[in-house]
């Protein structure tokens, strides 16, 4: 598994290395992107087994809102479908207050998976709205982190951008 030089490494170091692999090996299973300490992007998860790295999945796309009993990740979901477009107050309203808790989720220290249909927009909208709170970067800031990460798609929907820079006044 291991280069000679790492499998020379005393066992303690290759403990980790090991655990470490295993993680990225389990995370390759699904199309989710690290965007910030304990945040990660992605799309449409896979609901039939668990996703043990994550304490909280955030479900953003309103046409994959499947019933609890089919869902196998069993810690915290918080369902907040949107449209890929312009959205009402109650929608707005809903994407800034999942926004404001998946923020508090990871000050607490939790790790969190926000997902959409293809993990460019929605989620990274909501994932926005999160790093707003947590961080003093400025509107542009954040989306530039969330493209640069999550790609140059990402963050595509100009309202999306106009909503967080009416939000975030830095």
């Amino acid at each position: 598994m291991f280069c000679s030089t790492h499998n020379r490494a005393p066992a303690a170091q290759r403990g980790g290395w090991l655990s470490a692999a295993r993680r990225r090996q389990a995370m390759g299973r699904i199309d989710a992107t690290n965007i910030h300490t304990r945040l990660w992007v992605g799309s449409e998860p896979p609901f039939d087994h668990d996703l043990p790295d994550f304490d909280l999945l955030v479900l953003c796309a309103r046409e994959i809102q499947p019933e609890p009993e089919k869902i196998a990740f069993r810690r915290t979901v918080f369902r907040c479908p949107l449209p890929d477009a312009q959205l009402n107050i109650q929608e707005l309203t809903a994407a800034v207050l999942v926004g404001k808790a998946v923020g508090d989720a990871l000050m607490g220290g939790h790790r969190a998976l926000v997902t959409c249909a293809k993990g460019l927009n929605r989620s990274a909208f909501i994932s926005a709205l999160a790093l707003a709170r947590i961080t003093k970067m400025s509107a542009e800031q954040i989306v530039t982190l969330v493209r640069t990460r999550r790609g140059p798609s990402a963050m595509s929907n100009p309202y999306f951008c106009q909503v967080l820079r009416s939000i975030v006044r830095r």
